[in-house]
């Protein structure tokens, strides 16, 4: 009795087209156990296993090459090896895919918050100073490039530190802090320009006003709209000891 399956009946199991399995043929991967009178390839149990292995070493971002040398020479210990490697490299993935549907919840959650002027409690803040600038100076595309900016920058939120003189843009650090946005109470006041001079006239009031220092954050998810407003939240610590620089 013959227990052998056709090309059509092997590729079924696999959700794949005949087709990518000629190709593996090809690349000398994998042969049929034998070809009947009509030409008909046939393909047993151990063809079958052998399928699922190259599949699951595609699966693996494994080249044709490192497949063939994979099934042709490799021993224990080299899948091991391979194995872990394999491992290091999904998890390494996995936690870049976390920290990306973390900045996608985040960027969700600001555009869709209603923008109202408050007070609310924040957690502490560690900021790494990114450019200083005097007060009276602005960002220009030149600090752009001078400072060699990664795309990174611009996908996170950034947050300016307004002090007399000069102000440091800022985004947040795991790494050590050049500034303390202090746990506690801030004032939360929402400023919103079509352009720089609109928005540069309103901080300055704010700062008239107020004791420095004073926060400004720009948030990262304006990206995601095709508005010319630019909207800032200015934050500002409600006790005088809720900064360290």
């Amino acid at each position: 009795m013959d227990e052998t399956i056709t090309i059509n009946q092997l590729a079924k199991i696999f959700g794949i087209s005949h087709h990518q399995i000629r190709y593996y043929e090809e690349k000398g991967l994998l042969f049929p156990s034998y070809t009947d009178n009509n030409r008909y390839r046939k393909y047993s149990l151990k063809e079958i296993y052998q399928l699922a292995q190259i599949l699951m070493l595609r699966n693996l971002n494994l080249s044709i090459a490192q497949i063939k040398e994979v099934l042709t020479s490799y021993e224990k210990s080299d899948y091991l090896k391979l194995l872990k490697e394999k491992s290091k490299e999904v998890s390494d993935e996995i936690n870049k895919l976390q920290k990306i549907k973390k900045v996608i919840d985040h960027h969700y959650v600001n555009i869709t918050n209603q923008k109202v002027n408050s007070t609310k409690y924040l957690n502490n803040k560690h900021l790494e100073k990114i450019i200083t600038l005097k007060i009276n100076e602005t960002l220009s595309a030149k600090d752009m490039f001078k400072f060699q900016l990664s795309k990174q920058f611009f996908y996170n939120d950034i947050i300016y530190v307004f002090e007399e003189e000069e102000y440091h843009i800022c985004t947040e650090t795991e790494r050590k802090a050049d500034f303390i946005m202090n746990e506690g109470k801030y004032s939360s006041i929402f400023i919103v320009g079509e352009t720089d001079d609109e928005i540069e006239e309103q901080i300055a009031s704010i700062i008239d006003k107020n004791s420095t220092p004073i926060y400004i954050m720009e948030l990262s998810s304006g990206i995601f709209t095709n508005s010319n407003i630019l909207e800032l939240e200015v934050l500002i610590p409600e006790k005088d000891d809720n900064y360290l620089g």
